[in-house]
């Protein structure tokens, strides 16, 4: 068998077939696409110097990146947005619209978007130190899914999420600020995740086709949870620092658990003496159809109370986890004790299946907790493990998302 022949890089087989062809321009148009999806946007836009087949291939891409770090000059950014949006075919749906805009007006911004929801976008992703109101959000009937990252909140953004973009299913928030009391009420959504958010009023989420919550380390004004009939998994995850100050009554978190009454699947993560959770026990639902549960150090107050209030209110309870940090609020700890009520329902523990406690090796109460949890084992047994195996919220959090 003879060598393989090989060929100078400049030839027209080494650009093609051996009659010279381009086989890359021979590619139906969505390959193309595919193959200028891993470029920035400014070199798909380049690419209509390569030859007549490329020169309006951009036009149509089902994709819109528009991203301040491609650029050093800001005059140049918002120049090639506006161009970028004014010449692509309206009559190609976008799949994606990604705006990464830290040096560009909220005027300027909110422009981008509403061009992009012309375009009919399905996913829109906006970043950057933005303010946004509801003149930013254009009714569609193709958005299913919104993912906002360092942008201030105003009053009023919510209005159109919930009422005119009856698609949307997947709102994501991460390291944004909320001016006022909102509410997440849109019919359609199904996955809610917020994450690192600054909230200092209220939130009422009441979405009742929601199916997944997530709302980890975010500064908690006060949400109340409502009418989640369509819930499966909900994880909440607090950080001390957050929520409380020295002479604070924490009231407004009494109805934080109220809508998760219907979830198969629960894990509320906070430090010992964390005073949100516990304040919400005082109203704390019958929890149906739960059958995983995971809990934080909170519960493991001098008397267990929350952790025999909540037992007590899941019947079906066939999985317990608890992961304990020994991590502690010491401003919480100097508030005065939350009026406890007594629990609801039979009063009966669950017939717990299995147990898990991952702990430190030498924490203080593991076989206090033992003893307390014997009644409910059945005859599970009881694994104690250490921490390197744990489980993180945020793990728990990339699946709630997919």
């Amino acid at each position: 068998m003879s060598a393989p022949t090989s060929f100078p890089c400049g030839s027209k087989s080494a650009r093609g077939s051996m009659n010279g062809v381009d086989r890359l321009s021979s590619l139906s148009d969505d390959l193309l696409h595919h193959v200028m999806s891993f470029l920035p946007m400014p070199e798909v836009v380049r690419t209509s110097l390569l030859s007549p087949r490329w020169r309006n291939l951009w036009y149509s891409t089902p994709f819109i990146r528009i991203d301040s770090q491609d650029f050093v000059d800001k005059r140049k950014l918002e120049n090639f947005g506006d161009c970028l949006l004014l010449l692509h075919d309206r009559t190609t749906s976008l799949d994606e619209a990604r705006i990464s805009a830290h040096c560009v007006n909220d005027t300027k911004c909110s422009v981008w978007i509403r061009h992009a929801i012309m375009h009919k976008v399905r996913l829109l992703h906006i970043s950057g130190s933005l303010s946004l109101d509801r003149t930013a959000i254009f009714p569609s009937r193709h958005l299913k899914t919104i993912r906002l990252q360092s942008v201030m909140l105003k009053h009023g953004l919510f209005r159109p999420l919930n009422y005119d973009c009856p698609v949307l299913e997947h709102l994501e928030l991460e390291w944004c600020g909320f001016c006022d009391h909102e509410e997440v009420s849109s019919r359609s959504l199904k996955v809610l995740h917020i994450s690192d958010c600054h909230l200092t009023s209220g939130l009422l989420i009441c979405a009742r086709n929601l199916t997944h919550l997530s709302i980890l380390d975010t500064e908690i004004g006060g949400i109340v949870t409502s009418d989640l009939s369509c819930l499966v998994t909900a994880l909440i995850s607090l950080i001390p620092k957050y929520f409380h100050h020295k002479y604070t009554v924490v009231d407004h978190h009494l109805h934080l658990l109220d809508g998760l009454s219907h979830a198969t699947t629960l894990e509320l993560l906070a430090p010992l003496h964390e005073r949100a959770f516990e304040g919400a026990m005082q109203t704390c639902p019958m929890f149906s159809n739960l059958t995983s549960l995971v809990l934080g150090d909170w519960c493991m107050t001098a008397d267990l109370y929350p952790l025999h209030r909540i037992l007590r209110c899941s019947d079906k309870l066939k999985e317990l986890t608890l992961k304990l940090e020994m991590d502690e609020c010491t401003t919480c700890k100097l508030l005065l004790p939350i009026r406890r009520a007594s629990p609801s329902g039979s009063g009966s523990y669950p017939c717990i299946e299995r147990i898990k406690i991952y702990c430190q090796k030498d924490h203080p109460r593991v076989d206090e907790l033992v003893q307390a949890l014997v009644p409910t084992a059945c005859n599970a047994k009881i694994s104690i493990e250490r921490p390197r195996s744990m489980i993180t919220k945020n793990s728990l959090a990339k699946l709630i998302c997919c």
